[in-house]
């Protein structure tokens, strides 16, 4: 759709007002809508729509994936409950309150936060997931095998050498069982 003002340019803006009853519609480019006069407050106005514009870098030319990475790039300075999943939008406050993520780039995104959870409630930093019913476990690591891999690098970072030996054994014995 065409900008409705200049006819020119993609319409990338809906302004939508309501005025004693009456509806009007509107489809603007990017820069008529800066220069839209509704939204072309003075610089001292704390919500410019023009201002924040600018501050996302808007452009037609732009894709979705370089607004979202502009979005997030924005977002390191927020407070982690203000942090949002690129992917399906949830936010780290929204798992906080339900307890389940969106997707699973939620687990990425919000890494920091639930490492600790995770640890705290599966004994590792890493969500693997349900194990299938069928036995798979050729496929996917045990908990014993994560759980044992973690111990490993923790003996070998206290340098207590003769405890990894013997991890390390123990995580070979386990392979071996499950070739």
């Amino acid at each position: 759709m065409l900008c409705q003002k200049c006819h020119k340019k993609t319409a990338s803006v809906f302004i939508s007002s309501i005025i004693n009853g009456q509806e009007s519609r509107m489809y603007l480019c990017n820069d008529c809508a800066k220069n839209y006069p509704l939204f072309n407050f003075n610089s001292q106005d704390p919500f410019s729509i023009k201002d924040v514009m600018e501050k996302f870098d808007i452009s037609e030319d732009d894709s979705i994936e370089t607004k979202k990475e502009n979005l997030l790039a924005m977002d390191k300075d927020c407070e982690e409950s203000d942090i949002i999943c690129p992917n399906c939008y949830s936010t780290y406050n929204e798992y906080r309150e339900t307890g389940k993520v969106g997707c699973s780039k939620c687990y990425e995104v919000f890494e920091k936060q639930l490492k600790p959870i995770l640890r705290n409630i599966y004994g590792y930093e890493e969500y693997i997931g349900k194990s299938p019913k069928k036995d798979n476990s050729h496929i996917y690591p045990s908990k014993e095998m994560i759980t044992l891999k973690e111990d490993l690098n923790r003996a070998v970072e206290q340098e207590e050498y003769e405890k990894a030996a013997y991890i390390r054994d123990k995580i070979k014995e386990l392979e071996e069982c499950n070739e």
